[in-house]
């Protein structure tokens, strides 16, 4: 497992404890939404496979309309105020479990309608963008995550590189 880190005053620490307890072997915590084990490569290739519309290396994993259905905002208007509340979000409403850009001047954003993705808690990020057949995977693992500092300024970067 990656080691988790802390930026404070003294540079950069390891983070005290067993911020992995929950994934220890005989643990019973069954938690969704609290740590994904994968290599880079490995998620790379999920991210990839849910921006060719369920497809990976030719063999269909997932149906297309299920992606769209995912990635499809299901906020009401007084739900997209809460969601929006942060500078990180504007532009984004939420599908199922990913954000998905549904104003790209909202956001300040050169990606496109109906990009999608998900970030983590230790700055862990992804993008996935089926009208380009493009995905982006970016991973850090420190506290602060500086998420919008990080993931916006590659968003730029990558997009801007089309």
């Amino acid at each position: 497992m990656a080691t988790c880190y802390q930026i404070g005053p003294e540079g950069r620490v390891p983070v005290p404890g067993p911020f992995d307890m929950f994934h220890a072997p005989d643990a019973n915590y069954e938690g969704g939404g609290f740590g994904l084990y994968s290599t880079v490569g490995d998620y790379m290739k999920f991210t990839q496979m849910l921006a060719n519309g369920g497809q990976y290396r030719g063999v269909r994993l997932i149906g297309r309309k299920t992606i769209d259905l995912m990635r499809t905002n299901y906020l009401d208007e007084t739900k997209l105020g809460e969601f929006r509340s942060t500078p990180y979000y504007h532009g984004y409403g939420y599908g199922l479990g990913v954000r998905t850009l549904i104003d790209p001047a909202g956001a300040n954003s050169n990606s496109s309608l109906g990009e999608f993705g998900w970030s983590g808690l230790a700055g862990t990020w992804t993008s996935i963008d089926p009208s380009e057949k493009l995905s982006i995977v970016y991973m850090h693992q420190t506290f602060p995550h500086m998420q919008i500092y990080h993931h916006l300024r590659v968003r730029a970067a990558v997009y801007g590189a089309l």
